[in-house]
């Protein structure tokens, strides 16, 4: 059901909350969002997001904002669009007396109420009050790897001894804090029928075990209290109790997508003109299995096209023919954002369009940085689409998007909520020859080889195939250290930057060597340019080489530097909070894959370093 006077931002949906997950009210009061089959439009049409790209990738008809709470339905007056959503937990307490009652996930939107019971000790709410406590949920729920989470078993915890029976109709419980320790010893449950148990040791393995509980597939979010035709796989050891806002409750997967420009109408036209007509001429005449650009340069020169659009026109052309290009739920995310790359590395676009990049050569720059990069672009417009998928718990789970998306509905609508929103950036496409030759170093293979053992061995790792790049590494490093240099040069908060890397982690089957610094917030106008003007020819260069120098030295050192393991699952080498972690919402890949030892060097070994030569600046 959908609760009013209960705001909350549209954007807010897709992270750090959406469907499943345990939003906190004020006045203590808790609700989960409700699944895709109850997000009602009524008569008003759902506001759609065109695009085709990202919409092709999901594997859906349509991208929908969020309903948002400040709009009214235009065919039914003085009705707002609402976002539903249920209570849960659905174990409460009074915060006065403990009574606890158990309700329903659609109980009326008024929060519960104590009833007063009269405890044999003589605890009871306060007579004299003017209004009722209200009853606050228990803080403690259990969750399962598959996504399944339910209340605490308050009543099986509390009757495990063998010594007493529940009885729903007769048992009243109550809940109670005591002690002066603030651990879980000081929490007790005790029921009319005398039974008393603190939850001390709940949180251990194997405790739910010994009571007998086991997952019955709860998914309160679709309103579904026991899977009996879908038993969830997890075993009794695998569920754990957590803290109803604990972090591991609740995981976001959303993908995103970079808007590409399209031609005018008239090249176009043009364009498609020229492949019909010479498709089958182009394709039989190739040098060395490429298409002969030769033959392609005549023929836009005799359309008056530029030569590059066509050559990709016919290539892509060529490859939805054979099979290879149409986007699926199955292109990998590596291959999916090829298409980005490309535009990125030249001027595309228009200020009349939602993306617009202008590319300079690194010979526009100071020599510098000269042997670092191929080319720098500024992009004072760009458009990104965020769309929410599903969700995990209790860790970040690999899963196929049809399998996320099942999480989020009963029915067979196929739609999927999304926002999109407006910035600017700078993208910078690294020398690739460069790169090729300072990652077959041997000592940079070598101290690569350390955190790819981590990771390898790490929840987030051990499906993947091949081994860790030094290029991926550098290249993600490379860029924490710019948005937070960034975000002292041009004003812009640390967590209102981003990055979106183009550089695989294990293979180079699509030799991408770059990474997009931008800023995307929800006012449909972007930003005010302060980024790109950074960009320009006499700024970037300092800036780059200020957070390459803040990176010789961190405030932990000398632990960080020489750190052979740390963070999340040992995930980074030399990386901290006080030299290159940022805010979770800029980085990609949760703080991992960081090591500042490949872009400055180590104590021991400066030749480690990309940047090395910078140091004698």
């Amino acid at each position: 059901m959908a609760y009013l006077n209960r705001p909350i931002r549209r954007s807010a949906l897709i992270g750090p909350w959406g469907v499943g997950a345990i939003v906190p009210f004020p006045d203590d009061e808790s609700l989960m969002i409700a699944g895709l089959d109850m997000w009602r439009y009524k008569n008003a049409r759902p506001f759609l997001i065109e695009d085709e790209r990202l919409r092709k990738r999901l594997g859906v008809k349509e991208l929908r904002w969020p309903p948002d709470f400040r709009e009214r339905n235009a065919d039914l007056e003085n009705c707002n669009l609402k976002i539903p959503a249920v209570r849960f937990p659905t174990w409460l307490y009074c915060p006065f007396c403990g009574t606890m009652r158990k309700v329903t996930y659609y109980s009326d939107e008024k929060a519960p109420e104590c009833d007063c019971y009269q405890w044999p000790n003589g605890r009871k709410c306060n007579p004299k009050s003017r209004h009722k406590h209200r009853l606050i949920p228990e803080r403690f729920v259990v969750a399962c790897p598959e996504g399944h989470i339910d209340d605490f078993p308050v009543a099986e915890w509390l009757h495990s001894d063998g010594k007493h029976t529940y009885d729903p109709n007769t048992c009243r419980i109550r809940r109670s804090t005591g002690g002066t320790s603030a651990s879980l010893t000081g929490v007790f449950y005790e029921c009319s029928c005398k039974a008393k148990k603190s939850i001390a040791g709940a949180t251990r393995p194997g405790a739910l075990k010994r009571i007998g509980y086991s997952c019955k597939g709860t998914k309160p979010w679709l309103g579904v209290e026991t899977d009996n035709e879908n038993p969830c796989g997890s075993t009794v050891d695998d569920i754990k109790v957590l803290l109803r806002g604990a972090t591991n409750v609740w995981f976001a997967d959303t993908r995103s997508s970079i808007h590409i420009p399209t031609d005018d109408e008239l090249t176009r036209r043009k364009i498609k003109g020229i492949l019909v007509s010479n498709y089958d001429r182009v394709k039989s005449h190739r040098i060395d299995g490429q298409l002969d650009r030769e033959i392609i340069r005549f023929l836009a020169e005799g359309a008056g096209v530029d030569c590059t659009l066509l050559y990709e026109a016919f290539l892509n052309h060529e490859a939805t023919i054979e099979g290879k290009q149409e986007v699926t739920e199955e292109t990998p995310e590596d291959e999916y954002r090829l298409a980005e790359y490309k535009v990125l590395i030249k001027s595309s676009g228009s200020d009349a369009q939602d993306f617009h990049s202008q590319n300079y050569p690194i010979s526009c720059y100071d020599s510098a940085i000269g042997e670092y990069f191929k080319s720098i672009s500024l992009v004072p417009k760009l458009r990104e689409t965020r769309a929410f998928i599903g969700f995990s718990r209790l860790e970040p789970k690999e899963m196929s998007i049809s399998e996320r998306k099942r999480m989020l509905r009963i029915g067979n609508e196929n739609w999927l909520p999304a926002i999109e929103v407006f910035g600017e950036g700078i993208f910078f496409e690294f020398n690739a020859e460069g790169l090729r030759r300072w990652a077959q170093k041997e000592n940079v293979r070598s101290r690569i080889n350390t955190l790819d053992e981590s990771y390898r061995k790490s929840k987030f790792g051990q499906r993947t195939e091949g081994h860790l790049r030094p290029e991926f590494v550098l290249i993600h490093t490379f860029a924490h250290l710019l948005i937070n240099q960034l975000s002292f040069d041009c004003g812009y908060g640390s967590s209102s930057i981003r990055e979106r890397i183009y550089c695989e982690k294990t293979s180079n089957e699509y030799n991408m060597f770059g990474v997009l610094i931008y800023t995307a917030s929800g006012d449909s106008e972007g930003s005010l340019g302060g980024l790109v003007r950074q960009g320009e020819s006499g700024r970037i260069e300092d800036t780059i080489i200020d957070a390459i120098r803040n990176a010789l030295w961190c405030t932990s050192d000398p632990i960080c530097i020489q750190s052979r393991g740390q963070g999340p699952e040992s995930c980074n080498l030399s990386s901290c909070h006080n030299c290159s972690l940022l805010p979770e919402t800029c980085c990609e890949n949760g703080n991992r894959l960081l090591d500042r030892g490949v872009v400055v060097g180590t104590l021991n070994d400066n030749d480690i370093g990309f940047f090395n030569d910078v140091r004698k600046l």
